[in-house]
């Protein structure tokens, strides 16, 4: 009698369900497993570089690759689509509709049967009830998020160059690593427009910082803040610490202090809250809308229904707080489900995971980056400047290797290298 493969599908194709999906997918004839990736996007995008597509300094599809594409070359089926409903009982997901650009309907819905669920479709910033956020505010959500705010700085520029206004104010608030990583990133982008597109010099951008915490990058060594802090300072950016922002206007951010800073692009980077669409699952959540799951990421409640990366909600051992909402945590997440997935049942007595941190780098612009990393005996060790600069370039090589091969990421990674020689260095459409 032919053995049935064991149906696991994949909710999100961002850092650890794309990496989890490609790893399973490779070995799923050996396993007797059938594999399947959901997304309601079509292509993947590693968002820890979504500051620099909104800065313009990464094209539209500069680091983009088709599911389709991924999921051919690694073994498993990609479905278009977004998930609107799970029944744990049935072992089904509903797939919500897709339309084409027209408003037809391209696939209705569509339920999805799975022997093994993981749930990884991240989450989204967190506005904190504050009046504005939604209506005035760009997000760093997703590509299309971030394209939105490339398009407009792109137009703001282009009118500060026809002198219709005469200064380009962005207001950014969070000073964690999305915030000063974007501040950074804006600054090198119109420096880049000027050189090449003859566009707004770099003394016509204004950029605010603004958190209530005392520092920037509040949660890292004092070294580093320091050093991002610095680094800030000389490019100019004005850093608006210990204030929040209690309602954003159509012309800027209105202070706890009573002040008004006043902006033409605002961007909200503070503070991470699970989607909607976990509310939506009959699963049990945290106060931050994430999936609470046990040491080995099953959902609670559940046998075959696990969660991880930014959508679920694991406790660290060693802090008794949830684990921090970064690719890293995703990436050994799915490293670790894809060695226990890989097991037989009479093996799933596997041990707990355990998170072990590898330390932060946060990228300052072209030539800098701040970074830490825990060393045996002390709490951390910090790396501040070019050095660092590397070891965060080759996160992303290590990301794409994860995906699609050493030897095609080394070779997309010189190909890009040989098109920075020649194409402009930020989007000037």
């Amino acid at each position: 009698m032919e053995e049935v493969e064991h149906r696991v599908v994949i909710v999100g194709g961002g850092a650890g369900g794309a990496e989890l999906a490609a790893a399973l997918g490779r070995q799923s004839q050996k396993l007797k497993m059938k594999v399947s990736l959901v997304d309601c996007a079509s292509q993947h995008l590693w968002k820890p570089r979504l500051h620099e597509v909104a800065a313009g300094v990464l094209g539209d599809s500069g680091d983009a690759i088709p599911y389709l594409a991924l999921g051919q070359a690694n073994g498993f089926r990609f479905y278009l689509g977004g998930l609107v409903g799970l029944d744990v009982s049935a072992k089904t997901i509903a797939i919500g509709p897709v339309l084409t650009a027209r408003g037809d309907t391209l696939f209705s819905d569509r339920l999805l049967k799975y022997d093994t669920l993981v749930l990884a479709f991240g989450s989204e910033v967190n506005d904190f009830g504050t009046p504005g956020v939604r209506e005035y505010c760009h997000v760093l959500d997703d590509g299309e998020c971030a394209l939105a705010f490339q398009k407009q700085f792109l137009e703001e520029a282009v009118k500060i160059s026809e002198e219709s206004t005469s200064r380009l104010r962005i207001g950014i608030v969070g000073a964690g690593a999305t915030g000063v990583e974007l501040a950074a990133e804006l600054h090198r982008a119109v420096a880049s427009m000027h050189r090449v597109g003859g566009l707004m010099p770099v003394d016509k951008l204004a950029v605010t910082l603004i958190d209530m915490a005392p520092c920037v990058l509040a949660g890292s060594a004092p070294e580093v803040s320091s050093f991002a802090s610095s680094a800030m300072q000389k490019l100019g950016v004005r850093l608006r610490l210990n204030d929040a922002v209690t309602q954003v206007m159509p012309n800027g951010f209105v202070l706890k202090s009573g002040e008004t800073v006043p902006c033409d692009l605002r961007v909200w980077a503070s503070g991470v809250i699970g989607r909607p669409l976990a509310a939506k699952l009959n699963l049990e959540l945290d106060r931050s809308r994430r999936i609470v799951c046990d040491a080995w990421l099953r959902c609670t409640g559940t046998e075959d229904v696990y969660a991880m990366g930014d959508c679920a909600a694991v406790v660290d051992p060693q802090t008794d707080r949830p684990l921090p909402t970064t690719a890293q945590v995703a990436h050994q997440q799915a490293a670790y489900l894809c060695r226990r997935l890989a097991q037989r049942p009479s093996q799933s007595s596997m041990e707990a995971f355990q998170y072990r941190d590898r330390g932060s780098l946060v990228s300052l612009g072209t030539q800098s980056t701040a970074g830490e990393f825990p060393v045996a005996g002390r709490r951390v060790r910090t790396f501040n400047g070019t050095l660092p600069k590397f070891a965060y370039l080759s996160l992303h090589l290590m990301h794409r290797a994860t995906l699609i091969g050493w030897r095609r990421a080394v070779t997309l990674m010189l190909a890009d290298g040989l098109k920075r020689t020649v194409a402009p260095p930020v989007k000037l459409h």
